[in-house]
């Protein structure tokens, strides 16, 4: 379970090496401590020792041999080292000093020798007469020596001082005896000072993972709020600035798959469209055709009913005229969808083309009876190809004049509404159903089954009026008024 914390936490893992690093670093400034003290502690006393022994040479040389001995006693007091002074005859030389050491003998018996082995000053005194022997070691410590000359004197004496210590001093002894609380206090040091470091580093690190996890996810809505000014917060400004890009990536990803999921729609409804186009355009053509053939093979096979046959050969032709309008209807619309607005534009005066497409029905006009009321405004121009814009309006007034009856009016009125061109059409006398109002766009859509029969429509001049006027981003509306039915076609103003 521990491994598996410390393997997966990059917390505890700092945790762990920044403490061990703590305590390694204190255990061994430690031992460094314990073990430089003690040779530290000796030189700093040698140092001050040597500067108070260079003093004590330049009082001597102002002093007198039999007056060195109170020099001696404050010097021994103030330092508190040992110290004896060598006549030239490496003899022990009494100075009545009360802290120097002097001579054990004072007969002429004896002989003295001195020995200066490493740090260690040995004086041996044997007795000529006798095999006694008296061995004197100062110290076990480093001894200063000095030459000293005193006043009036020109032999050279030698001064040994060596100071008071032990091998184990007091500072030593007092680290030893602290060892165990300031093992304690590292301890607690240390694990404070890498939990405080480990959260400082880690912390930043472990929100950084969270929202790197949160972008795996796809999540952008998130803000990473690192104030620092080092790599990390320069990190978590740069995962800032990618979310953003990658938010705004995926926002219009998303709206290009609509788009797309839109168009693909829309061809399929086309598609559709297409589909039922056909098959009714197959229907309409197929009632003709049997009206045609049944009345062609009646009059060859001798039948009473069509003896007359002037009467069914007119017939047949009126069948034939039909076919061939409702063909021709439908190539139109195929050339209109084939170009798909890509026609040659030109400015075309939509008040002269509703002029001269009224003209054109005249004879059907003056055959119901139908008055026509025309308020045209002369020069009002749109954008567009005059052909296929001369059909479109050329339909709707020949709609007009079919569905109108006996004595009806037709009215025509071209100008400006909310600053574009437009043109109205409006017959009196018939209402068209409100559930078939919206429907009268499509293809071989009829109102009443029997009313395209009984006026020779094909089904399709509204849904070419449509596709016509949507090739030259025009729309038509078709509702009904309180006197019949308008026709409304806006254009868009030429550029």
């Amino acid at each position: 379970m521990l491994r598996k914390k410390i393997r997966e936490s990059l917390t505890v893992r700092i945790f762990l090496i920044t403490a061990l690093i703590l305590l390694g670093a204190g255990a061994i400034t430690f031992g460094l401590i314990a073990w430089a003290t003690p040779s530290t502690y000796t030189a700093v006393i040698n140092d001050d020792l040597t500067k108070q022994v260079n003093a004590l040479v330049e009082k001597l040389a102002d002093t007198t041999l039999e007056d060195c001995g109170s020099v001696l006693d404050a010097f021994l007091r103030d330092s508190g080292a040992d110290a004896m002074l060598v006549g030239p005859d490496e003899q022990i030389v009494n100075t009545g000093s009360q802290f120097a050491l002097q001579s054990i003998y004072e007969d002429t018996g004896k002989m003295t020798t001195a020995a200066d082995i490493g740090s260690t000053v040995t004086y041996t005194t044997d007795r000529l007469d006798t095999e006694d022997s008296v061995t004197v070691t100062m110290s076990e410590q480093a001894t200063i020596t000095a030459d000293v000359r005193f006043l009036n004197q020109s032999d050279s004496y030698t001064l040994y001082v060596t100071p008071r210590l032990k091998t184990e001093n007091l500072a030593v002894q007092a680290l030893i005896q602290m060892a165990p609380w300031l093992l304690l206090l590292l301890l607690i040091f240390s694990l404070l000072c890498a939990l405080v470091y480990s959260r400082y580093i880690a912390r930043p690190i472990v929100r950084l993972s969270g929202i790197a996890g949160k972008m795996a996810d796809l999540d952008f809505g998130w803000t990473c709020e690192e104030t620092r000014q080092d790599e990390i917060g320069n990190l978590g400004r740069s995962l800032n600035q990618m979310a953003q890009k990658l938010s705004g990536a995926l926002c219009d990803l998303k709206a290009s798959n609509e788009a797309l999921r839109g168009e693909m729609e829309q061809e399929r409804e086309m598609d559709r469209q297409r589909m039922a186009f056909f098959s009714a355009a197959s229907h309409e053509l197929k009632t003709p055709v049997t009206i045609l053939k049944g009345q062609l093979s009646g009059m060859l096979d001798g039948v009473d009913v069509y003896q007359d046959r002037e009467k069914y050969l007119a017939r047949s032709l009126q069948v034939t005229a039909r076919m061939e309008n409702l063909i021709q209807e439908i190539l139109t619309i195929s050339r209109v969808e084939a170009h798909g607005g890509a026609f040659v534009q030109e400015l075309v005066d939509i008040s002269e083309i509703a002029k001269r497409q009224m003209e054109l029905d005249t004879d059907l006009i003056q055959q119901k009876n139908l008055r026509v009321t025309v308020d045209l405004c002369p020069g009002l121009t749109v954008k567009g190809e005059p052909s296929m814009l001369a059909k479109a309006i050329g339909n709707l007034i020949s709609n007009a004049a079919l569905y109108s009856p006996e004595g009806g009016e037709i009215r025509i009125w071209s100008g400006l509404q909310q600053d574009t061109p437009a043109l109205t059409i409006e017959n009196t006398g018939v209402h068209i159903g409100t559930e078939a109002l919206p429907h009268l766009f499509e293809a071989f859509y009829r109102e009443e089954q029997s009313r395209n029969r009984r006026t020779g429509g094909s089904g399709l001049g509204l849904y070419l009026v449509r596709i016509i006027l949507e090739q030259h981003r025009a729309n038509c509306r078709i509702e009904n008024t309180e006197n019949g039915v308008q026709a409304t076609v806006s254009f868009n103003p030429p550029k």
